[in-house]
């Protein structure tokens, strides 16, 4: 992708345009304190009809997973998660929003912004359960514009960029 907030975009619209017309959910869920690539396209996809549900942080900006276990159910089709924040350093307990995630909607996938864990964390076992990550190769000694959206194999994603084909009908350019 051209970057963190390209693959932010893609995870999140991108699956929750794919679940709707399969019958996978229409319920999209995320935490307060997301990047506003992932708040926006959620916004978005509110306009586009999807449900929609912004759960809130404790004090020290870690999920609520009360309230993120009551926002979840049999129709929600994706939940974002940061890894880690940038502004306050907060790391989420991934693990346990995916075992939520399993138990309370299990046609969702779990979308975790990693853009800002890559340089400080071992992403690939933080985020273990989660079907898509998203990274931004800036943030880890890489050049401006790269990033990358990791899919799970079996993840159903809608394109937002139309056009010729490329990276698996997934990003034309």
């Amino acid at each position: 992708t051209g970057g963190g907030t390209e693959a932010d975009n893609l995870a999140v619209k991108g699956a929750a345009r794919s679940a709707r017309p399969r019958g996978a959910g229409d319920g999209v869920v995320t935490t307060a304190i997301e990047h506003h690539a992932v708040l926006h396209s959620v916004e978005r996809l509110e306009r586009e009809g999807f449900r929609t549900s912004i759960v809130p942080v404790d004090g020290d900006g870690v999920v609520d997973l009360d309230a993120l276990a009551g926002a979840l159910d049999a129709r929600t089709a994706v939940v974002s998660v940061m890894l880690a924040n940038n502004e306050v350093g907060t790391v989420q307990p991934l693990a346990e929003v995916a075992a939520l995630v399993a138990e309370r909607a299990p046609r969702a996938v779990l979308h975790t912004d990693a853009v800002q864990a890559a340089a400080w964390m071992d992403v690939a076992t933080e985020a273990a359960g989660a079907a898509l990550v998203a990274v931004s190769a800036h943030k880890f000694g890489g050049p401006k514009g790269v990033g990358a959206l990791v899919v799970r194999q079996g993840v159903s994603l809608e394109p937002v960029i139309d056009g010729g084909g490329q990276e698996r009908d997934l990003r034309s350019g």
